[in-house]
């Protein structure tokens, strides 16, 4: 039998199940800032079922993005639109 749906406990956290939700570079953030996009993309693929969502590769520098679109942390400012795991 597949262990798939089952729980899967790593250190302290608790995964409902065992389906995980690989980074996708959506190249739809305004100066890094994570929009509306980001969270029914990312909130629509929790919400389907997966236990685990990762957001898309983000730059700790400007300078260092893939594109103009992707995700930034430089600032605090880009803290403030991605949804903590405790409002999950």
């Amino acid at each position: 039998m597949s262990h798939l749906f089952e729980p899967l406990k790593l250190r302290n956290v608790t995964l409902r199940n065992r389906i995980g939700v690989s980074p996708m570079c959506q190249y739809s953030c305004v100066d890094g800032l994570a929009t509306d996009w980001h969270l029914v993309h990312l909130g629509s693929r929790a919400v389907g079922g997966a236990g685990l969502v990762m957001v898309e590769a983000t730059g700790v520098e400007a300078i260092g993005r893939i594109s103009p679109h992707d995700m930034g942390i430089w600032t605090d400012a880009h803290v403030e639109p991605l949804p903590a795991s405790r409002d999950l």
